[in-house]
């Protein structure tokens, strides 16, 4: 096939270090996964410029001919946009599937009985589930969206540099504070995944010890709730900031039109654009909170195996 998953016999011994698994499982399926994404990056970008071009040249002239081409070529560019990200997205699936199997194989080959057993099931049944969908897209993804906002940066300061730094001014700041939960974060939630196997393995013990479960039960649900917090608060922060840049371009590129100094098409490209910038932006930020947790998670995994 043209799109080849991952397959093969389960790996004897697993890396050290993750992306030293995804390069050893799943190499040639991520050199074919960037050059997918290499096309479609671009075309995020296009739209930003057609939304400028319709509002300035064609409605602004009157342009009738040049409007309804436009349009066209900005169909075109939503259309190719669209089918390369179908199957950017399903080819990552494809991978990411293939790897969950060969984990799973891994560990139904080398079956294990008393306290371990919980420690097994509940990797083979969920989370292999996460580090196989990790390692689907830990390449392109973050390729894919570190280069649209590199797009929209450079575009956006290549067209009115006022506007782009004041509306940027308010992006940074959460490249500041994600970073900064998400390590407590991190703390938490191996906490949090090391009692979840302890209470499997109190769970499948003959004559179990009801207190230690219930113990444990209470552990993970204050973890959890730890955990939400941080979470939540995050995602206020980045709302907030999300839509200060949208005001900040308002304010200050309307004041611009208003003296003569800007284009109208301009401040409604730059609106989209900074729309399109936050979005690769959230993304990359989640992509980092996923990583430092699949670092955690396969580690764990790792030394569950039979074979270190």
């Amino acid at each position: 096939m043209a799109l080849p998953s991952v397959d093969g016999k389960p790996l004897v011994k697993m890396p050290r270090r993750l992306y030293g698994y995804v390069w050893k499982v799943s190499s040639a399926q991520q050199v074919r996964l960037c050059l997918l994404t290499l096309l479609v990056f671009p075309l995020s970008l296009t739209p930003i410029e057609l939304q400028r071009r319709i509002v300035n040249d064609a409605i602004s002239n009157g342009a009738t001919e040049l409007l309804f081409i436009l349009g066209g070529i900005y169909l075109v560019a939503l259309l190719a946009h669209g089918a390369i990200k179908y199957v950017l997205n399903v080819y990552q699936n494809r991978v990411s599937e293939g790897v969950i199997r060969r984990l799973r194989n891994r560990f139904i080959d080398t079956p294990v009985e008393g306290e371990e057993a919980g420690t097994r099931q509940a990797i083979i049944t969920a989370e292999v589930e996460l580090l196989g969908g990790f390692v689907g897209e830990s390449v392109s993804f973050p390729l894919l969206q570190g280069g649209m906002v590199i797009s929209v940066i450079t575009y956006m300061l290549i067209v009115d540099p006022l506007v782009a730094i004041v509306a940027l001014a308010f992006f940074i700041p959460s490249l500041i504070i994600v970073p900064i939960l998400q390590q407590r974060i991190n703390r938490l939630s191996k906490r949090r995944t090391t009692k979840v196997r302890d209470l499997s393995d109190k769970v499948g013990e003959d004559g179990a010890d009801a207190d230690a479960a219930h113990d444990l039960i209470d552990g993970i649900y204050h973890l959890r709730v730890r955990i939400f917090l941080l979470k939540h608060f995050m995602k206020f922060a980045n709302n907030l900031l999300g839509h200060l840049g949208p005001l900040s371009i308002l304010m200050i590129g309307g004041w611009l039109v208003i003296q003569g100094q800007s284009e109208l098409g301009t401040i409604v490209a730059f609106i989209s654009g900074y729309e399109r910038l936050m979005g690769p932006a959230r993304d990359i930020l989640g992509f980092y909170r996923r990583m430092s947790a699949m670092r955690i998670q396969y580690r764990l995994i790792r030394d569950a195996g039979t074979e270190d």
